[in-house]
């Protein structure tokens, strides 16, 4: 499942290459890991195939999409025969995402067209937020919140993990707060951050600050610059000292607080 989280940042600090060197290690590791068990237990291995598929979503994380496609055409090949649905649709999902991001529409939209999940499959909402892509390629506003609305109810009534079901909220509240649904975009946001703990929601110090940022945004333009004061000041001091004074998102932040501040 595409990763929501990473689009709520809204600048990063770039001069910090630890976590790229890491991830890029993670990457090295998985990619001998699976070319292992490709000489040892075989391509047609569950090992081999489960492997490529994390090595597929590490590619698709770090947005190396001509290498996540390779890896979804393979492994789409590799398992048309295959009796296990969860997998098969997950794979054909994740060729439709690698066609999308590697620009190739009318490949994404011949997956869509050729493939249609019903309610009853386990990968329903992740088709859904695939659907909403598309959709959005195609500026279909209507289509496009739809089919995230789909992906959020499936995933509440199905098998989708907490941290699958934020995600969902988060291309929700993204979604609104790009078509400039200002009103829902807030209470979409809101519902995040009330929702945040008993989703075990998990974001990163960047990711965390620019929600609050987008939400104390949103609550400004809303009437309520309250919650914005309340949000922003107590958050801007914490990522003083974890992001330091320099990092673009203090800017950020800085900027929206001296914008409701004056009218106290």
């Amino acid at each position: 499942m595409e990763n929501y989280k990473k689009y709520l940042v809204l600048a990063k600090d770039n001069s910090n290459l630890t976590d790229f060197a890491k991830r890029q290690e993670t990457i090295f590791q998985l990619e001998n890991a699976r070319s292992d068990a490709f000489n040892v237990t075989g391509p047609t291995s569950r090992l081999y195939i489960k492997t490529s598929n994390k090595l597929y979503d590490l590619y698709f994380e770090e947005e190396e999409y001509e290498e996540a496609l390779d890896i979804a055409k393979e492994l789409f090949n590799l398992i048309k025969s295959s009796p296990d649905i969860k997998l098969k649709s997950k794979i054909i999902v994740n060729l439709g995402f690698a066609y999308l991001k590697n620009g190739n529409i009318s490949k994404a939209k011949e997956i869509a067209s050729t493939y249609t999940f019903d309610e009853e499959n386990p990968e329903y909402p992740y088709y859904c937020l695939f659907r909403a892509a598309l959709s959005q390629v195609y500026k279909d506003k209507y289509m496009e919140i739809s089919y995230l609305q789909n992906a959020y109810k499936s995933s509440v009534n199905g098998e989708s993990s907490n941290s699958e079901i934020a995600n969902i909220l988060i291309a929700i509240a993204l979604y609104y707060e790009r078509t400039k649904s200002i009103k829902s975009a807030y209470m979409a946001y809101l519902e995040i951050f009330h929702k945040a703990t008993e989703l075990s929601l998990e974001l990163t110090d960047e990711e965390r600050f620019s929600f609050l940022i987008r939400l104390s945004t949103l609550a400004i333009k809303n009437e309520n610059e309250k919650l914005a004061l309340d949000l922003l000041t107590k958050s801007t001091v914490a990522m003083n000292k974890k992001l330091g004074t320099r990092h673009p998102l203090i800017k950020i932040a800085n900027k929206v607080l001296q914008s409701v501040q004056p009218k106290q």
